[in-house]
Formats: C-alpha cells, structure tokens, sequence
C-alpha cells in the first residue's frame, strides 16, 4: 500500500513539474518574441517568470542581463550576468558584458578582471581592448577640473535629454514627460510615455526654464527624439520613428525603425515634415547634427558595411542634394554604439560611445577635424561630464564656454537629465601607457616594484610603484619612443621599450616588464626603425657561440625588445634579421663577467633599415680625385661597414654608382667613374663579398642634381654636390 501511495506521490511530483516547465517553457517563448523586438521592458517579466519556475538558463540569465542592461538598469543587469558567467558554456560576450555592467556600476577592478578574461578568448579590435579600466578609469576621475556640471531646473521623474541649440536664447529638447494626450501612451523598449519634442528657454546662466512642447506636426504618437536646427533657424532636423504621412512604417521583421525628418515654421509651430533621402524601414538613421554652415549634416545609423553597432556618417551638401553618407571611420567608430553627433563652431566632433575607453556605459568623446576632412582619435572629455552611468548628448557654444549634456547618472530627478556645464580648460589628448611587472621564475605579478619612465633622450620622466595587482600606469605624449624600468631587490632590472606612433587607435599602451632573477649573465636590448619612430617585433636574433658554433636564437617582442641568458667566459656573434631589412652582427664577450646584464643598445645603434629596390644610400667618406681611382684610409673604413653588411645580408645585390661634377674635359668623366666604381667593388671583393653581387657604374656627369650643367659657372659648393658614391639594391636572391 505504502509503495502503490509513493508512486502516485512521485507521479504528481513528476506531472506538477512537467506542468511547471511547460508554464517556463512558454514564457521564455514569450520573453524570447518581446526580445527580438526590442521590447525589453516587456520581455523582462516574461522571463522573470520563467526564472522563477525554474528556468534559470543560460539563456534566460544572459536576455534578462541584456534586457536590463538595454533599459539602463545596471544594477540588475549585473546580477543576472553573474549568473550568466558562471555556465561553462557561457559566452565571449556574456563576459564583455558582465565587464561592461560592472563598470557601470562603478566596480572598476572587477571589470577589468571580466574583460582581461574576455580578451583572452575574442578576436576583438583594437579599438575595444580595455583591459586596463581601472587604470584608465583612475585617470579620467582624477581629472576633475576642466568642467564645473549643475542640473537644469526642467528636468522631470521622466526622461530629459538631447539638448540642441534653437535661436539665440531657447533649445530643443526630448522628453517622455505626457503633456500631448490624455491616454498615456508607453514604449514597449523601457517602457516609458513616448517621447516628444519641447522648447525650453534658455537663462544667462545657462539654467532651462518654461519647457513648452513644440507645436505642429513634428510630434507623433511614437517618438520623437534628439534633434539639430539650421544656425538661421529655418529648419529643424529631428529623429523619429519611421512615420510618415500618417502611417507607421516597419522593417520586415515588424521593428519600428528610426528615421530622419526635416520641419520648416508653420503658424506657431513646425511642419511640412520632409524625410531624409536616405531613411530606409530596414535600417536606422537618426540624431543628426548639422554643421554651422548647414553643409553637411552628421548622423547615425547602423547600416551594412559598418564597424558594428550604430557608427557615425556624414552626408555632405553637393548643389542642394546630399551626397551618398560617408562612414567617419575607425578613429571614431567602433564594434559597439556611437551616438548623439554634435559638430561645434570651431570644428570638433562630440559624441557618445560605448565602444572606446570609457568610465561608463556612454562616455562623451571629442575629435579634432584635419585638413583632410577625416577625424584624429576620439579623447574621453574625463569627469564630472563623464562617469559610471550614461553620459552623451554633448552640445557647447560658439566660444567653446558652456554648454549642455544629458546623462542617467544617480542623484537626477528621473531616467535621464539635462546638465549644463561651464569648460574651464580646454580639452587635450590623454594618453596612457600601463602595464605589468612580472616575476619570470614564478610567473607573477610583483607588487611595490619600482617602475622608472624614460624617453628617448635618457630622461627620466616619471617614477611610479606598482599596486596590489602588480600594474603600474604613466601619462604619456603621442608620437615619442619610452623605456620603461622596473626595480626590484634580488631582480636584475627589467625594462620594456615601446613608442606612441599609433597610440592614438588606442588610448591605451600596454607594455609588461619582467624581472628575472639576479643571477648570470643577460642580454638584452631593442631593435627600432631607423628611418621613422617604433620598435620592430619579431626581429630574429640568433647568439653564436664563436668557440663552439653552438647557437641560440630567439625574436624581438612587441616594443621590440629581446632578452637572453648566456654562458660566462665565452665570446658570442648576435646576427639580426628580419625580411624586408638590412641585417647586422654585433661582437658580444661575456668573459671575464660572472653577472651582470649586457645592453647592446649601450654599445652599438640597433636601429635597421628596409631594404627598398632601388633607392639610393649614400657612401660619405668615399670621395675621389677626379683624375684617380685609389681609395683613401677614410673611404676604405666606410667600405668596411658596407662589406660587413653584405656578408651578413648574403642576399642582397648591390651597384655601386659614382658620378661626379660637370668641369673639364666631359667625355672623360663617364671612363674615370667606372673605374672609381670598378675599385670600390673590387675592395669589396678583397673583403670576401662575392663579385657576383656586385655591379659597378660609372654615370660621370650625366646626372647632375643642381644648376651646374656643363658651361656653368657655379661655386666649388655646388659642384660637390654633384661629385658623389652611392649604392643601392637592386635585387635580392
């Protein structure tokens, strides 16, 4: 009897549950249908449900983190990308976006530990690799003297934002605040009343007052959003959901696209509304902002063929019709978001981004226009305008004095709020460069290690020690090579080279040091271009042990530096190469050292040249008398270094090219060249270059470089210009 009750009890047991998962099942079906139409506000309770009778999935966990993340609510986003995280078969992105939250919510250490473990597993670019948030994000907090930020008096428990200058003394504005109708209407997305369009009029101080809603035809029964009006104020320019004549427009999948829409005064109000040649229900284009000529207006969309995400284009005035848009490219766009475009007066571009080194989830960003049209990288405009929450909508004035943002940030009266602030200074570049110190026999991170920062020219340009995860962070300039040293007891000294040739895709420089132990004899040193600023990684550089032959061999990291243990009382050959450059050997002796670290940089320039077909490099000191081939001491030791290079370069053929001045008798300049070109390369022979990669040319005068042709009287200066030796590649085996 008892066994016949159990398995009725397990039945019910096993039926409730079915019941319960089908009950899961359907809201997460439901969840999953508001989700893909961006009705987050929606989806989050179906799905809520579903967690709650059990489906507490990786799947539900990671829409539920998106959907609050999507709706600004950061604190519930993290807790359930907590959850998310913790599946094994979690995601790349659910990492990204755990990191993203936490940030948001101010949790700068954790985030980078979250996107440190995301880097490891993504491909991402450049432009997204923010693993050093709390160095950054320390940086950016710090530097709070620029602007002084104050709220507006017309901000409302609803949302306010998007700012736009309207005349000499109003601006425009968004806002859910419900003033149009009497049934309130909600957005499914975050669900708050729909947004209109407001004036507000603005104070000598800057404060917003008697917010109005504009008048006309420009407000719909969707959204209207940020806005630009012409600097005549003839026109407008707003964003809405695709909407016109009266009939809402969807994209195939039943989304409500965003669209651009161009008014003109009407009455009281505006109207006559127009759409932008280029909306399309398939995609979105809004938040448009126009240049102070009214020649090119800026835009955002997420149209194919971006970095990803809604990227910023510009559309540019051809003879009354807008040229086809133009991507601002990856020093302003990237994988994720950027929003809210303003073009001020003086020609620099303000937006918001999620997707560039930030303190928050949007952070305002400033970019300077170049003579060519195109934008330099995006500079973070710091705190107070930007910190852990939302910040975007950047608008200043003509004089680069005051002017407005928008932001979610905690303290406000609602979802969003206008600000306004007063720039004290201006803006400059930052930039960073970071890093760690690492312990190479443990393999760990060394904390309080002394880390010196030097630049090219010796100079000691900071010192810093390094925190309880081992990081140290320095400001550093563009365009400028560094040396990094780290110090510990018991380490020899570690150092790191690196330069700023390209810092500006990034922002951020990563460079780690490492210290080995202090003991042996070491090694070390940086190989660098010559011809321009940077480093070279994967430079071969191969250790022979002249007694023995033996060999090591090992390549130049990023910042181009090496490093290598080697045995003592031994005498070495260090042999550099690379494709594409001009390889040397460097003499190194260890004996009579029992430790100690060797710097070749100290003893002998490891900067390297391409090898460029064709292009002429010149022989200084090998000079001649115009009536002989014989070669002085001073040429001889130049062509010494010239025969070291092609018995280390062994597939390099090479001319020798001698031309000399215009004077005399010039039917014999051309016999007397080659046989002064004829001599270099027999020298060369002498010194074991093979003659089969030599070639010699005698040009006399046919190649003069200045006015001093043949019957011209010119000083014995400018006729020196024209006697010379050179050699250049002309081919390589």
């Amino acid at each position: 009897m008892l066994f016949r009750i159990a398995i009725v009890v397990i039945g019910l047991f096993s039926m409730g549950s079915a019941i319960a998962q089908t009950k899961a099942d359907y809201h997460v079906n439901e969840g999953d249908k508001f989700f893909e139409q961006m009705a987050y506000s929606r989806a989050i309770p179906e799905y809520t449900i579903a967690a709650e009778l059990g489906a507490v999935t990786e799947h539900v966990t990671r829409r539920l983190g998106k959907s609050y993340m999507q709706i600004g609510k950061t604190m519930e986003a993290e807790q359930w990308f907590a959850s998310a995280v913790k599946f094994m078969s979690r995601e790349p992105m659910d990492m990204y976006n755990y990191a993203e939250v936490l940030k948001s919510n101010g949790r700068y250490e954790e985030a980078e530990e979250w996107m440190d473990r995301y880097l490891l597993v993504s491909s991402d670019d450049a432009n997204v690799r923010r693993s050093n948030i709390n160095g950054f994000a320390k940086k950016l907090s710090q530097d709070t003297d620029r602007f002084t930020v104050r709220s507006v008096g017309i901000n409302t428990p609803f949302s306010d934002f998007g700012t736009c200058w309207l005349g000499n003394d109003k601006v425009l504005f968004s806002s859910s605040r419900n003033l149009t109708t009497i049934v309130e209407r909600r957005a499914a997305w975050n669900d708050q009343p729909f947004l209109d369009l407001f004036t507000a009029e603005r104070g000598s101080d800057m404060d917003l007052s008697n917010a109005k809603v504009v008048e006309g035809d420009v407000n719909t029964k969707l959204h209207e959003g940020p806005a630009t009006a012409s600097n005549s104020g003839d026109a407008i320019w707003f964003t809405r959901n695709s909407f016109f004549k009266g009939r809402k427009q969807k994209s195939q999948n039943g989304i409500s696209r965003l669209g651009i829409y161009k008014a003109y005064p009407k009455n009281n109000g505006w109207g006559n509304v127009e759409q932008f040649l280029f909306n399309n229900p398939e995609i979105s284009v809004g938040h448009p902002a126009l240049s102070v000529d009214g020649r090119t207006l800026y835009f955002v969309s997420d149209m194919p063929g971006g970095y990803g995400g809604s990227d910023i284009y510009v559309c540019r005035d051809q003879g009354g019709q807008w040229g086809e848009p133009e991507n601002l490219g990856n020093s302003i766009n990237t994988s994720r978001d950027e929003l809210f475009p303003f073009i001020s007066a003086k020609g620099t571009l303000y937006f918001a981004s999620n997707g560039h080194p930030g303190l928050g989830g949007l952070d305002v960003y400033a970019a300077q226009r170049m003579e060519n049209g195109m934008y330099k990288s995006a500079v973070n405009v710091g705190a107070p305008v930007n910190g852990p929450k939302d910040d975007f909508a950047f608008i200043i004035d003509a004089e680069d004095k005051h002017g407005y943002f928008s932001s979610n940030r905690s303290g406000g009266m609602g979802d969003d709020d206008i600000y306004r602030f007063d720039m004290l200074a201006p803006l400059d570049e930052r930039y960073l460069c970071t890093g760690h110190v690492i312990d190479d026999e443990f393999e760990i991170p060394v904390i309080a290690a002394e880390v010196q920062l030097y630049d090219a020219d010796k100079k000691l340009i900071g010192t810093a020690f390094t925190d309880a995860n081992g990081e140290y962070t320095f400001p550093v300039e563009k365009n400028k090579a560094y040396r990094v040293v780290a110090k510990m007891a018991g380490r020899y000294d570690g150092q790191g080279h690196f330069s700023t040739e390209n810092i500006e895709q990034e922002q951020i420089t990563t460079r780690d040091v490492h210290l080995v132990a202090d003991a042996g004899v070491w090694m070390r040193g940086a190989v660098s271009y010559k011809d321009r600023l940077g480093f070279i990684e994967g430079m071969n550089i191969s250790v022979v042990n002249t007694s023995s032959f033996s060999s090591e061999a090992t390549r130049s990291g990023s910042g181009g530096d090496f490093s290598m243990r080697l045995q003592t009382n031994e005498e070495f050959e260090v042999l550099f190469e690379k494709a594409g450059f001009f390889g040397q050997s460097v003499p190194v002796s260890t004996i009579g050292i029992k430790q100690g670290v060797i710097d070749l940089n100290q003893a002998r320039d490891l900067r390297f040249e391409p090898i460029v077909l064709d292009s002429a490099i010149a022989l200084k000191f090998v000079r001649w008398n115009s009536s002989s081939a014989t070669l002085d001491p001073l040429a001889k030791t130049e062509l010494d270094a010239l025969a070291e290079r092609m018995l280390v370069n062994p597939q390099l053929v090479i001319e020798i090219c001698v031309y000399t001045d215009a004077r005399g008798d010039v039917t014999k300049h051309q016999p007397m060249t080659q046989k002064q070109a004829e001599a270099a390369t027999a020298y060369l022979v002498s010194k074991a270059v093979p003659k089969e990669r030599l070639v010699a040319k005698g040009f006399g005068s046919s190649r003069i470089l200045n006015r001093c042709v043949a019957g011209t009287e010119c000083s014995d200066e400018e006729h020196a210009v024209n006697r010379r030796t050179e050699y250049k590649v002309v081919k390589v085996l």
